[in-house]
């Protein structure tokens, strides 16, 4: 197996991402400081958002984007970012109704709220960004585009496992940019959606996402329709 079509397949592929390192240094005393399990601020007319059986949904997690060293194009106007989930979440498998993403272009009539209890009753900790330049999707069978599949099949000599020869990392954590870290194969948000970031199980925290599982966010590319999913081992 050539090393030229590997590294031209790599190239091809590799994407930018933003992974988090929860907590390990003491937070900024500043809205630009991201949070797992905190949302700190809203505009003064917004409430405590609820899901579509009036229950109140949960903070869990507030990002400051113009702090992160890579965000994907269609949210690079966003200045912050909170991410609201009802207490029933993890019994639909749609998540419509039962999740609450909010983008703030300012953050100058932002103020402080206090919108209680974390999801699942994580403890808050501060999020620390860190540049990855060559995030990879995880495919596996039926998920492989044909066109990687083919180029996977034509390369010299043997056929390559796609772990073991072209993927170099999968960063299954917090992450804005890259690819969504699936646990389940076959796995599409539908035509017009962009995956934009992902929650995942953090022990530190105390979050499980029933099995070592995540959260992924898509936004449709015109309508700006977030669309959420979740999966888990």
């Amino acid at each position: 197996m050539s090393s030229n079509s590997i590294e031209k397949l790599r190239t091809i592929l590799k994407r930018k991402a933003t992974i988090f390192h929860t907590g390990g240094r003491r937070p900024l005393d500043s809205l630009e400081q991201s949070w797992i399990g905190r949302v700190t601020v809203a505009l003064p007319a917004e409430e405590q958002p609820v899901d579509v059986q009036g229950n109140a949904m949960a903070p869990i997690m507030q990002l400051y984007l113009p702090a992160m060293p890579f965000v994907p194009q269609a949210i690079r106007d966003v200045k912050l970012l909170t991410v609201f989930l009802s207490p029933d979440v993890l019994d639909h498998e749609d998540m419509e109704g039962y999740m609450c993403i909010r983008e703030y272009t300012s953050v100058e009539d932002l103020v402080e709220k206090d919108f209680g209890e974390a999801f699942m009753h994580i403890k808050a900790f501060p999020l620390f960004p860190e540049l990855i330049e060559n995030d990879y999707p995880v495919w596996d069978g039926e998920d492989i585009p044909e066109e990687y599949g083919d180029a996977l099949n034509n390369m010299d000599e043997e056929e390559p496992d796609y772990f073991e020869d072209i993927v170099e990392e999968i960063h299954a954590v917090h992450k804005i940019g890259g690819y969504p870290s699936f646990i389940q194969p076959g796995i599409d948000f539908g035509e017009g959606y962009e995956f934009m970031f992902q929650i995942a199980s953090d022990a530190k925290a105390g979050l499980n996402i029933v099995d070592g599982g995540s959260f992924y966010f898509a936004k449709h590319q015109n309508e700006g329709i977030w669309r959420g999913y979740f999966d888990f081992y």
